[in-house]
């Protein structure tokens, strides 16, 4: 079993509450109230804003070029999905200047500045921890959406589904996982407790920012 392997494991009940949670229920079988979507994109994009800053962490951090290169490529994807996002975002109704002005939620507040805390008073393992749960666990949710086949042929999410369930999320999703693994595996028994508590509570983190799009807070 690799590192990410028994990071997932350990971060049970949190990890089973992240990719079974009710919004995702519904967003999966096409019954999500519209309103939860749109405030969950809207904060979205604001996450997404503050994931790129910790990956710039990450970029200064790197202890070699291969790091500095993993660091680089993902940046790069967050910034041209921050403009796939807008428009995904107006296709439901929600022009790019509200987008602008939408304040963070307390959810958002909480997750984002912890990821960044985590990048700048942690080690590279520490800060990967705490962003890995978002696309992992996004990478597992939609697997299993597909794979249960639990989308209605009319489901008004099917779009949200395909994007995580698609060949390149998957290798992106794939290839965090090798490199976390890799980050991991020198470290010494206290390092590793310290990534797992990083991870349990990223994990907690995506469950509460399921529950603010729900609660619409």
């Amino acid at each position: 079993m690799s590192t990410v392997q028994h990071l997932i494991q350990n971060a049970e009940p949190h990890w089973r509450a992240y990719i079974e949670h009710d919004f995702v229920r519904r967003l999966a079988d096409g019954t999500l109230d519209k309103r939860c979507f749109q405030h969950y994109l809207k904060q979205d994009y604001l996450y997404l804003f503050h994931y790129n800053r910790a990956l710039a962490l990450a970029l200064f951090k790197a202890e070699n070029f291969a790091q500095m290169e993993q660091a680089h490529h993902a940046i790069q994807i967050i910034l041209q999905e921050s403009k796939l996002h807008v428009k995904f975002c107006q296709h439901w109704g929600i022009a790019e200047t509200e987008l602008l002005q939408t304040p963070e939620s307390a959810a958002c507040v909480a997750y984002t500045r912890y990821v960044l805390d985590c990048g700048i008073n942690g080690s590279l393992a520490d800060l990967y921890a705490a962003i890995a749960p978002c696309a992992l666990g996004y990478a597992q949710i939609a697997r299993n959406i597909v794979e249960r086949q639990l989308s209605p042929p009319d489901n008004p999410y099917q779009d949200w589904i395909d994007t995580y369930a698609s060949d390149d999320f998957q290798c992106a999703a794939a290839t965090l996982t090798d490199f976390l693994d890799q980050l991991c595996h020198e470290l010494t028994a206290k390092q590793r407790a310290k990534v797992q508590t990083i991870f349990n509570t990223a994990t907690r983190m995506e469950v509460a920012f399921w529950q603010m799009g729900l609660d619409l807070s």
